[in-house]
């Protein structure tokens, strides 16, 4: 996000406050969907003016937060979330957000919360949002995200994909193993907004796993060699057993037959 939820609410009730002492992204992408997880701090005055807010502005103004407070906190911090991203999109794909879907937000405040206002403990809010894709990654050439100006910020590409170009972030590192991670800083664009754009390849080198629908692998071998060929010869077995004690029955019918007539 561009700027930080918590305080954004509390800004539009009780005036101008700071940022959060500490506001951390990390994004993961995937082929066919991605998860934004933020993580928010306070401490100090902050974490006192945000226990503040929800008591007077959220609660029943007793100087304590219950936690039903909490939850209604949670709530509204979701509330708040959903419109900043119905109102702008923070991620694109190709320069487009056509195809781009969010499916689920999920927020988990800090059990600090609970007590009193006064207290100076540091609260940390975490959210998550989790978004699905259209289209496979695999195909893109950029993706472009928007969130707030000097946070930090790590981004985790799926094996396969390649970034070839990194706009928008300071104190840029890479690390590659079985994915691609990019870490840095959002940078300032304007008036506490920062933008990163990865240009991205596919990797060709990389073999993906792909899934014949109509090819399987030699299943109709291996029901025919290892289940109908023992299945065949258990059928014989219980045939031969069936007529062996139909006869040995007649026989014994007979017999009993003939010694009752005697």
């Amino acid at each position: 996000m561009r700027f930080f939820l918590a305080l954004a609410l509390i800004a539009a009730t009780i005036g101008t406050v700071n940022a959060a002492d500490i506001w951390t992204n990390n994004i993961t992408v995937s082929e066919y969907n991605m998860t934004w997880g933020y993580t928010e701090t306070f401490t100090g005055n902050e974490s006192i003016l945000y226990r503040f807010y929800i008591d007077n502005e959220l609660g029943n103004n007793d100087s304590f937060i219950n936690a039903w407070e909490v939850l209604k906190a949670d709530k509204e911090m979701r509330k708040k979330l959903k419109g900043l991203l119905d109102a702008e999109p923070d991620v694109k794909i190709n320069n487009e957000t056509v195809g781009i879907e969010v499916i689920d937000i999920d927020s988990t405040l800090s059990p600090e919360l609970f007590g009193k206002t006064h207290s100076v403990d540091a609260i940390v809010n975490r959210y998550n949002v989790t978004y699905r894709f259209r289209e496979s990654i695999f195909n893109a050439s950029s993706i472009w995200f928007m969130g707030q100006a000097n946070t930090s910020v790590n981004i985790v590409l799926p094996e396969g994909v390649d970034v070839t170009d990194t706009v928008g972030m300071s104190n840029v590192s890479k690390s590659i193993t079985n994915y691609t991670m990019i870490s840095g800083f959002f940078k300032d664009i304007s008036a506490g907004r920062g933008e990163i754009t990865l240009g991205l390849e596919k990797n060709t080198s990389v073999r993906l796993p792909e899934i014949n629908i109509t090819s399987p692998p030699d299943m109709d071998n291996k029901t025919e060699g290892n289940v109908t060929k023992p299945l065949t010869e258990a059928m014989t077995r219980v045939r031969d057993i069936s007529i062996f004690v139909v006869g040995a029955v007649i026989i014994l019918l007979i017999y009993i037959f003939k010694i009752r007539r005697k």
